[in-house]
């Protein structure tokens, strides 16, 4: 863990949160540490995610949220983020969108499967307005099944990559979907967790190489590029 890390997950402890924005951050952060990255109160977020990107290794990533802003978040899992917020602060699905650390239509997917899992419960306050509450046994199931599910469908997602390859390094995404044959949530989901955790690189490429079902079976990112190829890391 770099120094930058460690001062990133105080700055959480001191917020009792498990995320920011990069504009909080940036301004949280040490007369020292903002002279080592180059930052400054008035540097952009996107400017300021470049520079923190090489001292983040281990234990915390930048996301984008709600209409593309800029989040540093721990790297605990989307589902654990979730929960751990609506924990602290039951609240709309609505309001949850507009402040947190991950893009609405991926955060509809994971509320919609954790209320399904019945580990987040939808309740009805006394004017009619709906908030979502975390279950009594919420943290186990999510420490414990959730996690395990996105660490088998990373091995899994792996081996397709193995099996498609052929000795390439740059692997097309839609032959990895194609193989593997699961539902798009599911991919994408996978598909981003290794991304964030650099076990993999994302490249962009000409789409009128491939045909209008390879660029359906791609990725398209949160800046609404498509991604056409990856490359896995050799110490993933």
């Amino acid at each position: 863990m770099t120094h930058i890390e460690q001062e990133i997950l105080s700055y959480f402890n001191k917020i009792n949160k498990d995320y920011c924005t990069l504009a909080q951050i940036r301004n949280g952060l040490t007369k020292e540490s903002r002279m080592q990255t180059g930052i400054t109160q008035k540097t952009p977020p996107t400017i300021v995610k470049k520079k923190l990107l090489p001292y983040l290794k281990k234990d915390v990533c930048i996301t984008n949220g709600y209409k593309s802003n800029l989040f540093i978040t721990k790297k605990i899992g989307d589902e654990k983020l979730i929960i751990n917020a609506i924990e602290k602060k039951p609240q709309s699905s609505a309001s949850l969108k507009l402040h947190f650390p991950i893009p609405n239509n991926r955060l509809v997917i994971i509320l919609s499967q954790l209320i399904s899992s019945g580990q987040l419960k939808v309740e009805l306050d006394q004017n009619h307005k709906v908030k979502l509450s975390v279950s009594q046994n919420a943290i186990n199931i999510a420490d414990t099944v959730t996690i395990d599910r996105i660490v088998d469908d990373r091995i899994l997602l792996k081996q397709a990559h193995d099996a498609v390859c052929n000795g390439r390094t740059y692997v097309r995404i839609h032959e990895i979907r194609d193989y593997l044959n699961w539902s798009k949530e599911r991919f994408d989901l996978t598909l981003e967790s290794l991304a964030r955790d650099y076990a993999i690189q994302l490249h962009y490429g000409d789409p009128s190489l491939l045909t209008a079902e390879e660029l359906k079976h791609s990725y398209l990112d949160n800046d609404g590029e498509i991604c056409i190829t990856l490359t896995w890391r050799d110490d993933s």
